[in-house]
């Protein structure tokens, strides 16, 4: 008995040895009376918020579990609170033995949804990629500062989160009845935020593309979304801008068709807009604004319809008053262009428009450009008309824009009497560039022949209006003037003048100008020849330039000379255009 007994304590010994190397392991930090607890909730008590950011039942209500929430006061540092219960809503810190303390009855607590970087109480950036469930959920961005007494028995605290986000919702509602069946999908969906972030609760950056979550009926074989499929994405709220891209997308037949313009949307709104996909345009059928929150419809919400894009083809060759989009594959036309009304342009990113034959903006026209694609235009050779002609105005936003006038015919060798044509202006009327790259090219003067009083033709201006330039770039280059050359040349020969690269004033507030005269024409003659005179250089600019910002480059063009060690008569050689014929106010851009 003594040696069971004995046998016994020393198991009990060890038993306990082990005990208490099993109690260090497991010690933890013991939670302070004075820590404090936090539940969530957006608006009001009843409504806890979640990042279910797609959800339109409950379970958008709620936050899912491992989601995360950055809580500050006063002086002490922020703690991260998780989700550890999506059914009962519980939270607890994320690293252990970092707690909030209640210092004093009173705190002002600092919360922010989601915790991810670069996001705080005061910056988040729109993600661009909110194409799932989870990537989704971190664009629902929510912040709260609340002043909070100290709970009697140490109850939970209740922080109340606002949401900052807008939620757009597009609906492909139906399809035109020019679509097969197999054609009536949709695919390439993008949704635009007109702005990229938001900055001490204040809109910040340039629109920004958003790959939406996209659910409904998939089409595996024609690789496309079916009717009644949606697209959600959030976006930053704002008071709108009806010139930007608001909703992109590719239809059955491979065509890019737009709606434009972004509508006033405001913070914690849900708005619903129904398409019907047809061929050329969307139509937006209806807007519903909802409380993202509870789901009540509200009347009078500040949605507007986007206006729909029509996407051009060889025929449509008036562009009237709206939105017109390039199609996919690119545009070439042989016929010219004829715009009236406000007309916006897309340049559907990565495809080319071509204008053979030049276009026409009528009295009071604008044609805004925007988009990220290209677009030439080309004058007509042995032919003086513009080849953007009329007295609208043409505004450039983004994109590639090339235009070029075409060149003056030449005159036959022995011609008499003879004006040959002059090159062709480049753009007419007035220009605004806001951003993109444009380029405008007078045409070339006509090269002169042998007849008694034979005229080389002048070299066009690139632009004949006034020029305003806040981004982007604009390059304008004066046609060179016809030239001279052979044995012999009759009595009076005139060689052309050097086109002026901008005739009209040019204001510059950002961005980069270059202007440069075209060169003047020469004569070349190793024979007999009378008198004869040559082509003076183009100015850079013929009205006067303004700066308050960005940078003017300026070049006049050069004159033209004679020569050949021919038996002239007389000759006179041309003069160097001027630089800026009237006067340059700069209050703080750069003239080079």
């Amino acid at each position: 008995m003594k040696a069971t007994k004995y046998l016994s304590m020393a198991a009990l010994a060890l038993m306990g040895a082990l005990a208490s190397c099993q109690s260090d392991d497991d010690f933890t930090v013991a939670r302070p009376d004075n820590a404090v607890s936090v539940n969530f909730s957006v608006g009001s008590l009843k409504a806890t918020t979640r990042s279910n950011a797609v959800a339109t039942d409950d379970t958008q209500r709620e936050f899912n579990q491992g989601d995360q929430i950055s809580v500050s006061t006063n002086d002490q540092e922020a703690v991260i609170f998780q989700c550890t219960s999506t059914e009962n809503q519980t939270w607890t810190e994320t690293v252990a033995g970092k707690f909030l303390l209640w210092t004093q009855p009173m705190l002002t607590f600092s919360a922010y949804y989601p915790v991810t970087t670069g996001t705080s109480m005061t910056t988040f950036t729109v993600p661009t990629d909110q194409s799932s469930v989870e990537k989704i959920a971190l664009a629902d961005y929510m912040t709260r500062q609340q002043n909070i007494s100290r709970p009697e028995g140490g109850s939970d605290i209740q922080m109340q989160l606002e949401r900052k986000m807008a939620r757009v919702i597009v609906r492909i509602s139906g399809f035109g009845s020019q679509y097969d069946d197999d054609e009536k999908t949709v695919k390439n969906v993008r949704i635009y935020s007109q702005a990229s972030g938001i900055a001490d609760g204040n809109p910040t950056g340039s629109s920004t593309e958003i790959q939406p979550y996209a659910q409904g009926s998939y089409d595996d074989w024609s690789e496309g979304w079916r009717q009644n499929s949606t697209f959600t994405a959030l976006v930053v709220p704002g008071d709108g801008d009806s010139g930007a891209r608001f909703i992109r997308l590719t239809d059955g037949e491979a065509n890019t068709l737009l709606v434009k313009g972004i509508p006033e949307l405001e913070a914690g709104n849900s708005y619903t807009f129904n398409l019907v996909v047809g061929k050329n345009r969307i139509e937006v059928a209806s807007v519903t604004v909802q409380d993202w929150t509870t789901g009540e419809t509200l009347d009078g919400g500040q949605a507007t319809e986007g206006s729909a894009a029509t996407t051009l083809n060889n025929t449509i060759k008036a562009w009237s008053a709206g939105t017109y989009a390039v199609p996919a594959g690119g545009l070439t036309y042989s016929d010219a262009i004829t715009v009236s009304g406000d007309v916006t342009l897309v340049l559907t990113d990565g495809e080319t428009l071509t204008l053979n034959k030049g276009i026409s903006l009528a009295s009071g026209a604008t044609l805004t450009i925007q988009g990220n694609g290209t677009m030439n235009v080309n004058g007509t050779n042995e032919s003086t008309a513009s080849t953007v002609a009329g007295t609208g105005t043409l505004v450039l936003t983004s994109g590639m824009l090339t235009v070029k006038g075409g060149n003056g015919g030449s005159v036959g060798e022995y011609d008499d009497n003879v004006t040959k044509s002059a090159g062709g202006i480049a753009i007419n009327g007035a220009v605004t560039v806001s951003g993109g790259t444009l380029t405008a090219t007078g045409g070339n003067g006509g090269a002169g022949g042998s007849g008694c009083e034979s005229r080389a033709g002048a070299g066009a201006a690139a632009i004949s209006g006034d020029v305003t330039v806040s981004g982007g770039t604009l390059t304008a280059t004066g046609g060179n003037g016809g030239s001279f050359s052979g044995s012999t040349l009759g009595p009076d020969g005139y060689a052309g003048a050097g086109g002026t690269a901008i005739v009209g004033s040019v204001t510059i507030t950002d961005g980069t100008v270059t202007a440069t005269g075209g060169n003047g024409g020469s004569i070349t003659i190793s024979g007999f020849a009378g008198e004869l005179y040559a082509g003076n250089g183009g100015a850079a600019i013929g009205g006067n330039a303004t700066l308050t910002g960005g940078t003017l480059n300026k070049t006049n063009g050069t004159n033209g000379t004679v020569g050949g060690g021919g038996n002239i008569i007389d000759c006179s050689a041309g003069t160097g255009g001027a630089v800026v014929a009237g006067t340059i106010t700069n209050n703080g851009g750069t003239v080079n």
